[in-house]
């Protein structure tokens, strides 16, 4: 198989990796029978993960692991060896989901992926192959088999699936009525709620419409919907590489969505699926989301220019405030381990699911750990850290009660963090105070530590370097709410 990387690839034959490159991966214990994946080869179900399994299946999009780990060959499109040697030339061709390298030397996009998981598709009197090129682009034509090798009983389901798709981007000739649209979503998002095996069936159409659309208004609700459906279910971590390798490097039509798709994608990673399907309610709430400006992920000098998303008295993001007067309000001061303790997960995804679509509903929550949760996420995710990360290094150096190194850096912090940061400094100032720190248990040193990452974020990749950042981080939080503490506390 010396020539595989050419015979495999047709007109993309300018990728070069050799072909004796092997990888540990995944061994399944079932066996199941043979079948051509999209590149050619024969698939050995019993060396990869398989979505072509009958009867009782494990939450796959949860769990990294498929099964005993053992060598074997790899598609030449999924791996790029770590050898000087070696070489990967990229051209994209006419397609525009051409794949990245990640930092671990695979090679990631969903033509990549769809080389190697793909089911082998034919067509014409002659049965010829259709072209992979063909496969992992959008076409006006309904499918009649899934894209991967599902299981028969889910083949009626993912034929439907891409119709609705189709349907809800405007790419079909029939004039859907707005309700049937939104049924249709609805069907769709619950469906892969419920079917694991089908979710990757799903993102992989969406992938495929978006590409190379010709109306530019059908992709952009195409990108939407793949946002949208993020809310309900994640990829399994066969696909979410090479997912996220698409989003970074295909031509989404505005920055904004583009942020979004990649803070759904990180939030899933988090969260997982849910379990539970989504209202219509829900739903409503999650299509409006993509066409808002961003509060979740949003740059902070963005959020406090927009009327919209800032307090009108303080010019502070109204999030901000809301929050922390909710934490105030329902006894937060009186919670053990305010902070520390999670919230739950789909009262604080549903939360966060109204303020993003401009509705926030805080009636039903009445534990204060929900909007601590969501303080944090909406800090961590901002698009810039509140400490500029040239300012990282500087902040490193500062120790408990170094007031000249936080002074030091506070001058050089843009002013729209300056005044959240003061904000949040002041809040945590209150919830030291003695009789509050007796009861949440939470003092200086520990709301330093969880605070860490919401006010600076270390951009290394190496968990060593991580692990050891977090103590200075810890360190620099502890010496800025010790510096507020002590009235010190100026701004230019």
């Amino acid at each position: 198989d010396s020539c595989a990387a050419d015979t495999c690839l047709g007109p993309h034959a300018d990728y070069r990796v050799p072909a004796s490159a092997t990888v540990e991966y995944f061994r399944s214990s079932e066996q199941a029978p043979r079948a051509e994946n999209a590149s050619g080869r024969p698939r050995n179900y019993s060396e990869q993960p398989r979505y072509g399994t009958v009867g009782p299946t494990r939450d796959y999009s949860e769990q990294p692991h498929y099964g005993t780990v053992g060598p074997t060959r790899m598609s030449t499109l999924d791996y790029c060896p770590h050898d000087s040697a070696s070489s990967v030339m990229l051209h994209s061709g006419r397609n525009r989901s051409m794949p990245s390298i990640s930092a671990d030397g695979r090679l990631c996009g969903m033509r990549a992926f769809a080389s190697a998981q793909f089911a082998a598709q034919k067509r014409g009197f002659l049965r010829r192959k259709v072209p992979l090129e063909e496969m992992v682009s959008y076409t006006s034509e309904a499918i009649t088999r899934p894209l991967l090798n599902l299981p028969r009983e889910l083949t009626r389901d993912a034929v439907r699936s891409f119709r609705v798709i189709q349907r809800h981007m405007g790419n079909t000739d029939a004039d859907v009525p707005a309700a049937e649209r939104f049924a249709e979503v609805l069907w769709l998002a619950n469906r892969g709620i419920r079917h694991q095996l089908l979710r990757d069936e799903v993102l992989c159409q969406l992938a495929k419409q978006v590409t190379g659309n010709p109306s530019a208004g059908a992709a952009e609700r195409g990108w939407a919907l793949l946002g949208v459906l993020l809310y309900a279910f994640r990829p399994t971590q066969l696909l979410l590489p090479h997912l996220e390798a698409f989003v970074g490097a295909a031509p989404v039509p505005t920055l904004a969505l583009r942020r979004f798709l990649r803070l759904q994608l990180a939030r899933v990673k988090r969260t997982g699926s849910r379990t539970a399907e989504l209202s219509a309610r829900e739903l409503r709430l999650a299509l409006t989301v993509p066409t808002r400006p961003l509060v979740f992920g949003g740059a902070l000098a963005d959020i406090m220019a927009d009327p919209e998303l800032t307090s009108r008295h303080s010019g502070l993001p109204r999030v901000l405030e809301q929050l922390t007067a909710l934490i105030g309000a329902l006894g937060g001061d009186r919670a053990e381990g305010l902070f520390r303790v999670p919230g739950d997960a789909d009262a604080v995804a549903m939360a966060r699911l109204q303020i993003e679509a401009g509705h926030p509903d805080f009636s039903r929550i009445h534990d204060p750990n929900v909007p601590a949760s969501l303080l944090k996420e909406w800090l961590r995710d901002l698009a810039d850290p509140l400490i500029p990360e040239p300012l990282y290094d500087a902040c490193m150096m500062a120790t408990p009660g170094d007031a000249q190194a936080v002074s030091a850096v506070l001058e050089m912090v843009p002013e729209s963090s300056q005044r959240v940061i003061r904000y949040l400094v002041e809040f945590l100032v209150y919830l030291l105070q003695p009789a509050v720190q007796a009861r949440t248990k939470m003092d200086c040193s520990s709301l330093a530590l969880v605070f860490g990452p919401s006010f600076l974020r270390n951009q290394g990749s190496d968990l060593k370097d991580v692990f050891a950042g977090s103590s200075a981080e810890q360190s620099f939080v502890q010496a800025l709410i010790e510096h507020f503490r002590s009235g010190d506390a100026s701004f230019k």
